[in-house]
């Protein structure tokens, strides 16, 4: 098995995590590779993650370097968490040696997370695994945004931003603003609203296989959409933006996951 490894950046306790794998892995004859960035952190060789050709990659930092990553590639990830907080992890770096044993001897399974497809004006962007994220590009303007879901018109409404979050998001920037937790196994997609100027306003649960179209509806006054809080582009007037489930999910290198043990750990 060839792993390749990905740091968040310029974290040496990452590099350090990275450096006691990797040494590991030589001294047992075991291939692996490093991505650019982070190699170059160590003063080594190495490849860009879209390009690493392995059976599984090691994220190690927090849920932002397993995002970065998730964007770029299709091969099973496995979190390895050394920050304060991360839902998307199952390890922290004292255990990530017994994971790295168990993942060469073959003792894992692949899990699989919905992820989101974005489109403006049918040009496709980089999935999100979290959320996409429509918001005013300037603070404390609202903007008018026209929703639908498919063919049916849902509302237009006023507000500081639109969250699509996935059942995987659901515990991210959804929650904050009052989404409902979403078992990874729901076939659907939240739509929140950030600071709504309507009392009617809620959170929404829709199907994941539909179509959230959102539409841009105030005249000279940009939006930014930013997807996993990774890629982030500008969106204008009448501009046009679809959200559906991708067909590539996520993967995840999982042991002895258990969503709601997680939950309660990572949330009191």
């Amino acid at each position: 098995m060839k792993i390749g490894f990905v740091s968040k950046p310029e974290c040496p306790k990452c590099v350090e995590v990275i450096k006691f794998l990797t040494n590991f892995l030589k001294e047992n004859g075991h291939d692996y590779v490093i991505e650019y960035g982070t190699a170059k952190e160590m003063k080594m060789e190495g490849e860009r993650v879209d390009k690493i050709s392995a059976d599984a990659i090691v994220t190690v930092g927090g849920d932002g370097a397993a995002l970065w990553t998730l964007q770029k590639t299709k091969l099973p990830v496995l979190p390895v968490n050394v920050s304060s907080l991360a839902f998307l992890s199952e390890v922290d770096s004292t255990g990530a040696l017994a994971c790295i044993n168990r993942l060469l001897r073959g003792d894992y399974r692949v899990e699989e997370r919905a992820r989101i497809k974005t489109t403006v004006n049918s040009k496709r962007l980089p999935d999100s695994l979290n959320e996409a994220f429509l918001k005013s590009m300037i603070m404390s303007k609202i903007r008018w945004f026209g929703v639908y879901l498919d063919n049916d018109f849902i509302h237009n409404i006023r507000a500081d931003g639109i969250i699509i979050a996935t059942p995987t998001g659901s515990t991210s920037y959804s929650l904050s603003v009052g989404g409902p937790i979403l078992d990874p196994k729901v076939k659907g997609f939240i739509i929140s609203y950030m600071a709504p100027f309507s009392l009617s306003a809620r959170s929404m649960v829709v199907p994941s296989q539909s179509t959230i179209r959102i539409v841009a509806l105030d005249k000279g006054k940009s939006i930014m959409l930013t997807l996993d809080g990774q890629e982030g582009i500008e969106v204008g007037f009448h501009d046009e933006i679809s959200f559906t489930e991708s067909e590539y999910p996520a993967k995840f290198i999982r042991f002895n996951s258990d969503f709601y043990k997680n939950a309660r750990e990572k949330m009191g």
